[in-house]
Formats: structure tokens, sequence, C-alpha cells
């Protein structure tokens, strides 16, 4: 049996607050464990990931204050994008960089972003080009 083909607003909160929040007790690793199992345990039918990035978008717009970690957007999408990705047997990977943020680096900048089927998704590629990939989740 598969799910619904389109993220609810509620579903978006619950996942992204449950996942986000799970990486902040488990870390980043934890949450990925997390992520697989209960995609392995809740299949969707194949669907268009840029429309599940437009919905997160707007709900990160619309009611940010509803999410534990707002002011990572990248996290909340990356990690949203990777479940339902994985939901679909998408060959999806999350991959998280950094760079320094200033010339006289000083402040270093962190990032992720998700890759599907090989090509740079929902980001403008010549900007994560600037990154030094640390880690990648497929």
């Amino acid at each position: 049996m598969y799910a619904q083909t389109k993220p609810s607003t509620i579903g978006i909160l619950i996942w992204s607050n449950l996942f986000t929040g799970f990486s902040r007790l488990r870390g980043i690793s934890g949450a990925i464990r997390l992520i697989r199992l209960i995609a392995s345990a809740l299949p969707m039918h194949k669907g268009l990931l840029n429309t599940f990035s437009e919905i997160i978008d707007l709900n990160l717009s619309r009611i940010p204050y509803l999410f534990f970690a707002r002011k990572q957007k990248c996290l909340i999408r990356g990690l949203l994008l990777y479940f339902y990705g994985k939901r679909m047997g998408e060959n999806i990977h999350l991959t998280f960089g950094c760079k320094w943020e200033d010339k006289e680096r000083r402040n270093l900048k962190t990032h992720c972003w998700i890759v599907h089927n090989g090509n740079i998704r929902f980001e403008v590629s010549n900007i994560i080009d600037n990154y030094v990939t640390l880690v990648e989740y497929q």
C-alpha cells in the first residue's frame, strides 16, 4: 500500500520537526538512519520532487515559526526531500559541505543540498561549487 503523493502542511511540520529534533539528539547520521527506516516502512508512488520542494519552501515562508530549525532552511528542505525521495525509491543523496564565509577565513559556513540521479537539484550549482563536500548520505 502506498501513501498519498503530495505532502501536507501537517506532514511537513511533523516530519521536519521530528528529523531536525532527532538530529540534535543523535546527530545527522542518527537522523539519516531514522529517515531510511521510516522511508522503507512508508513507501510512496513516484512523484515529482520539484513539486515537493515547492510545497516545502511555501510552508517555510508562510509559517516559519512552527519549524524547530527555521534558521536552517537548507537542513529542513534537505532532510525532507531526502525522506520523500527515499520513500519514492529515488536515487537521492543528501550532501553536506562548508566554505569560508569571509576573505579572512575566520567564519566557516555550512550548507546541505540534494543530489538526485547524479545532478545537484533545487540549488544553483555555481553556488554549490564554492563548497567543499564533507559528507554525502546515499
